[in-house]
């Protein structure tokens, strides 16, 4: 399950992964990403790839219906990060798998650079402090293995200015059930 699919990379990749006999399913909130995403899947005869319109903090799918969720660079955009990760916790199955690519601070940042715009576009906006971070996943019930950073370099003058205030980096992690 990959949440906030876009218009597919992630959940292609992880179709070769699977294979036929396998399934994945990407989740966005868009229209226009969920019709992009499925013109592709149809084009390229991703018979094994379904995308759904939901929001990340309420799936439409049955507990434990998932061996692995993943997300990438989505999550930080979301005010209910708390609601995400139950969300993905409740859709694992036991021994099930979270592997998440982020963006996080080093500390908190203050309420007028998160209404900044700029900042939300370049996913900066929304991030909170990588130890809020793992301790929101390990409050859904992950077990969650040391992030690791990414290396990742944010462009525009004010995305890299809040990078050096705030402590804004890019973070992969494990969590498993």
């Amino acid at each position: 399950l990959d949440l906030g699919c876009g218009s597919g990379t992630d959940v292609f990749f992880a179709a070769v992964k699977v294979g036929e006999s396998g399934r994945v399913v990407g989740v966005d909130f868009t229209d226009e990403q969920i019709d992009k995403a499925a013109r592709l899947r149809d084009r390229d005869g991703f018979s094994q790839v379904e995308f759904v319109q939901a929001d990340i903090d309420d799936l439409p799918f049955a507990d434990e219906s998932f061996d692995v969720v993943i997300s990438n660079g989505v999550i930080n955009l979301s005010p209910v990060k708390n609601r995400v990760f139950a969300e993905a916790a409740r859709v694992l199955r036991p021994g099930g798998r979270l592997a998440v690519a982020d963006i996080v601070s080093g500390r908190a940042m203050k309420e007028r650079t998160r209404r900044d715009v700029d900042l939300w576009a370049a996913c900066i906006a929304g991030a909170i402090p990588r130890r809020s971070y793992v301790e929101t996943i390990e409050a859904a019930g992950l077990r969650v293995g040391e992030p690791r950073a990414n290396d990742y370099n944010f462009v525009s003058d004010r995305a890299q200015e809040a990078c050096g205030t705030y402590g804004v980096e890019s973070v992969s992690l494990l969590a498993v059930k």
